[in-house]
């Protein structure tokens, strides 16, 4: 599975804003990472792509038709086929599978089957993508057409929400009787790592790692599964230092002096994380890469079906 981390162009941590105030340790973890993910809503701007292809980076293409809805901005099609065709150079392609998602007709999966398909007429090729809680006859048609798909509109759910929406799909219409992927699932947003441990994604997308620099917080890779992302509170701001083990000052002497240590090993250190948030942000799409590894060496690549339905 591939963690594509979400917004680094557009948040400023590939060029200039944040990406100034990061030391060189910040800056190799920032330059040196494999899968990012951008939204067309926020980097169609000429200067981003001159940015991203500056980079030579390749980046998984959302629409971004969530995030433009909610501003109430309309996304119009045949502008984002344009935008794809013409900035082929920047968008990574996989297999001949060219990483940019469809329009999402938010709310209408109907108008998300008709842009798949004006988008393949214009020439652009998208990833299908299939909603929770939409006509599952819409997902059977795209796992028979399509050896890559992804899932969105899982954004806002529970953790234990979404683990009953997608046992049952991943049961019912992505995996085999073996429990292997019939075809390569994205999913869009995911936040929980239990979540991303749980199915057999080809791939999905997170911006965790840069909430909870937001929020003050660092998130510990851990080093088993049970403790694999964990996040700390290590701000100087955080209302959580005046309570006991819920800030990395106030953890017991012993506790403490094992974080510092952890964090010296891997090249951070307390003072920059505790006061600079691009340096908590950086340490988290660093942690990201390790919760990465040690999910692919755990994970056998197969569903086991943990449901039990009449039908």
């Amino acid at each position: 599975m591939h963690i594509y981390m979400a917004a680094l162009h557009s948040n400023g941590y590939r060029h200039t804003n944040r990406y100034v105030k990061l030391n060189e340790r910040e800056k190799y973890i920032v330059d040196n990472l494999p899968h990012l993910l951008e939204s067309y809503h926020y980097i169609h701007k000429e200067r981003f792509v001159q940015a991203i292809r500056e980079k030579n980076d390749k980046i998984f293409l959302d629409s971004g038709a969530f995030s433009a809805h909610t501003l109430g901005v309309n996304i119009d099609l045949a502008t984002y086929c344009d935008y794809i065709n013409r900035n082929r150079d920047i968008i990574r392609v996989e297999d001949g599978v060219v990483m940019a998602s469809v329009l999402d007709g938010i709310g209408d999966p109907l108008q998300t089957w008709r842009n798949q398909l004006e988008m393949e007429q214009r020439g652009a090729k998208p990833l299908p993508c299939f909603h929770a809680g939409e006509d599952e006859r819409y997902l059977e048609w795209y796992v028979a057409n399509y050896e890559y798909i992804t899932l969105g509109g899982m954004v806002g759910s529970s953790t234990q929400q979404l683990c009953i929406w997608l046992d049952r799909i991943w049961d019912r219409y992505l995996t085999d009787g073996s429990g292997n992927p019939k075809i390569k699932v994205h999913g869009f947003g995911i936040t929980a790592v239990p979540i991303m441990e749980r199915y057999p994604w080809y791939s999905c997308d997170s911006s965790s790692w840069i909430q909870s620099a937001a929020f003050g917080s660092i998130i510990t890779p851990g080093y088993s599964q049970s403790t694999m992302a964990l996040p700390m509170s290590v701000s100087e701001k955080s209302p959580s230092r005046h309570d006991a083990g819920q800030h990395v000052t106030t953890l017991t002497p012993i506790e403490q002096d094992y974080v510092l240590q952890m964090l010296e090993k891997h090249g951070f250190t307390l003072e920059r994380l505790s006061t600079v948030y691009e340096s908590r942000a950086a340490y988290n799409l660093w942690a990201f890469g390790v919760i990465n590894t040690m999910i692919n060496a755990a994970h056998s690549n197969t569903f086991r079906a943990r449901i039990q339905e009449l039908f």
